[in-house]
């Protein structure tokens, strides 16, 4: 009698664990409704997510680009001499020059010094990136010779390139009032300016030409 009692307990239980795994379960349908609200969110956060990675390049892009620019003028600082920041015009390239071919040094103690000692210094940006004058307003395209980058290890391709006019930084801190824009392919942009008074560079917000 207890055997009798005993399996049908055991069946019972089977019958209500197995129903409660079923009441557990998702229908085809639910899992549809899932999978359109994961891609509908999945569709409104996509863009922006785009947007913010797209951003923080230009913002990489420009805060690279500011502390070469910073560099002439430490350069020109420590050195005794005017230093010069150049860009490729509408390219990527950038580089930081003794203003003059052969400076004169203010600090000299009388030694020779060749004048591929002096502190040079390039780089570059992602090709999807330009640089150029703010608006391509009065854009000015020069051309150096190789013994302009001394010893810098792409002296002959920087001698290809086409080069805006110096910004300057002079020996005293302060420099030539000057500015110009990095540019991305999909439109983004943002202003770098040199205050003339006290040589300090500024970047703007991110923005698309056509705000």
């Amino acid at each position: 009698m207890n055997r009798r009692n005993d399996s049908r307990q055991y069946s019972h239980a089977c019958r209500r664990n197995f129903g409660d795994r079923h009441h557990v379960g998702f229908t085809l349908l639910e899992l549809l409704v899932v999978v359109a609200i994961v891609i509908f969110l999945g569709g409104l956060v996509a863009p922006n997510v785009v947007s913010l990675v797209r951003e923080n390049r230009v913002s990489q892009a420009a805060e690279s680009v500011r502390e070469v620019i910073s560099i002439s003028r430490t350069f020109a600082l420590d050195a005794g001499f005017d230093y010069q920041f150049r860009y490729e015009t509408n390219g990527q390239k950038f580089v930081v020059l003794p203003l003059d071919l052969e400076p004169a040094d203010t600090g000299s103690t009388g030694e020779d010094t060749k004048r591929s000692d002096y502190m040079r210094l390039s780089g570059e940006l992602d090709e999807d990136f330009r640089l150029h004058a703010v608006d391509d307003v009065d854009e000015t395209i020069e051309v150096l010779e190789a013994a302009w980058f001394g010893q810098l290890d792409n002296a002959l391709m920087l001698s290809q390139a086409k080069w805006s006019s110096p910004i300057i930084f002079r020996f005293d801190g302060t420099a030539a009032d000057a500015g110009f824009q990095i540019t991305t392919t999909n439109q983004l942009t943002v202003d770098l300016s040199v205050r003339g008074l006290t040589g300090g560079i500024s970047v703007s917000r991110i923005y698309r030409e056509s705000d």
